[in-house]
């Protein structure tokens, strides 16, 4: 029964992430439509939104279980980028496992690990 809760947990901070990450795209979307931004700028807003996203997940969730920071920080980190490369085949088709998502993927468990640490002890 106890892990039926921290899945829930887990769940809520993929959520929150992912209301975070929408939020963010949103506000790109505003920021293009008034002033042209390179390519290059508007990828390094995509690792930071999903960072940003990972991290507050990540420690929303962790807070919430009180324990295994690292491991809920991992499960939120792995079942956000999930659900982002859901959404990308799912608009896009686009079902091919570049190099760069490889590193971006590593970087959200790298961080989702850390954050969800964080989060146990805040």
């Amino acid at each position: 029964m106890e892990e039926k809760g921290t899945y829930i947990k887990v769940g809520k901070g993929v959520l929150r992430a992912t209301i975070i990450t929408v939020i963010l795209l949103i506000l790109l979307a505003i920021i293009t439509s008034i002033k042209d931004i390179s390519s290059q700028i508007v990828s390094v807003y995509y690792l930071l939104v999903t960072c940003i996203s990972i991290i507050y997940g990540a420690i929303y969730a962790a807070r919430k279980n009180n324990k295994k920071g690292w491991l809920v920080g991992l499960m939120v980190a792995l079942l956000y980028m999930l659900v982002l490369y859901l959404i990308s085949v799912v608009f896009f088709q686009n079902a091919i496992i570049s190099v760069k998502d490889l590193i971006r993927l590593t970087l959200a468990i790298f961080v989702g690990t850390l954050s969800g640490m964080l989060g146990i002890n805040m």
